[in-house]
């Protein structure tokens, strides 16, 4: 049976129906002003969910609940995306550096040097889209390619300048997804150095399964970084890659059997931060911490009665959440 067809609704009526389906429009000036601002959708049908009746045969709120309480949500979690976006930028460039210093130190500085065919692992043979039947190398030295000869600068400046490209010029021509990938497809002796000077790790400590979190620290960083430039809810999302439990997740109180049980630490945005811990510039991870500790506390001083809802939501144990608070006072 298909639903019926969506028609267009005044701000009015689209107020008198959030009424109708038990919504307490606690403050109806500052509800009309914020659905002309932001729309019915973003507010509404993106974060009304938590707050849904579900013993109700019709789509209908839970008792009480007011729109500044779907409203505030909204903006704790616009708040949250862009300071995602800051920490992913933040570790974007820290991974650009080190990755274009090994590639320099390790095979020089020209184009004809550091884009040789032995410098990468050939990788897979793709079997789908356009590079289809190509080596992933053969897809990597393409992008090398497309960036040097890219009309944007400092791209243009250094091709037509010195008729060269050292690689920490070429990496900033890299999407975040295509620094990955240069990273995956680079020698093992190569990929231990940008480990243990990303980390600030000696290379002695560094095993194989660190090595493997890692990698992906980087899958996580991306798929959120990804998901949040699209404007994805972030607060509560889950991504499709996965961050093995390690190490790092004790300093989060994240055990062995949370993480195995609720998923702690694998794929929502605790991974997230557990993944920018592994940076030698701790303040990133640090910082983040810090502005999601502040906005969880300001909407669960406006909201109490969400505040083990919001956590659950978030994956984020209360004791963690409460030593974040008291460190942050």
């Amino acid at each position: 049976m298909s639903k019926p067809e969506k028609v267009f609704k005044s701000t009015t009526d689209q107020l008198q129906l959030l009424q109708r389906r038990g919504l307490v429009i606690d403050d109806p000036m500052f509800a009309e002003e914020a659905l002309i601002r932001t729309s019915y959708y973003e507010i509404i049908n993106g974060y009304k969910d938590l707050f849904i009746d579900a013993n109700a045969e019709e789509e209908s709120f839970q008792a009480g609940t007011t729109f500044s309480e779907i409203y505030y949500l909204y903006e704790m979690d616009n708040t949250l995306r862009f300071a995602m976006l800051s920490a992913t930028l933040s570790a974007e460039n820290l991974l650009r550096s080190v990755i274009a210093y090994v590639l320099a130190e390790e095979h020089g500085h020209s184009v004809k040097d550091y884009q040789n065919n032995r410098n990468f692992r050939q990788g897979k043979k793709i079997t789908h889209g356009r590079s289809k039947g190509k080596y992933e190398r053969e897809l990597l030295l393409q992008i090398f390619s497309e960036v040097y000869h890219s009309t944007h600068q400092p791209m243009t400046y250094y091709r037509e300048t010195y008729r060269d490209m050292p690689p920490w010029i070429l990496v900033k021509g890299l999407s975040f997804g295509n620094l990955q990938y240069l990273f995956k497809l680079m020698l093992p002796e190569s990929k231990m150095k940008v480990i243990a000077r990303a980390t600030g790790m000696s290379s002695e400590l560094i095993d194989d399964r660190f090595k493997q979190s890692f990698s992906e620290m980087f899958d996580i960083l991306v798929a959120f970084r990804n998901w949040a430039a699209r404007g994805g809810r972030v607060y509560n999302h889950r991504v499709r890659k996965r961050l093995s439990h390690s190490p790092a997740h004790a300093r989060f109180s994240v055990t062995h059997s949370a993480y195995q049980k609720h998923g702690r630490g694998r794929d929502d945005i605790l991974s997230f931060i557990v993944a920018l811990s592994y940076l030698r510039d701790r303040e990133i991870a640090d910082r983040f911490i810090r502005l999601v500790t502040s906005e969880i506390y300001d909407y669960v001083i406006s909201f109490p009665r969400h505040e083990d809802m919001l956590l659950s939501q978030m994956n984020i144990p209360i004791t963690l959440y409460q030593g974040w608070l008291h460190h942050s006072k």
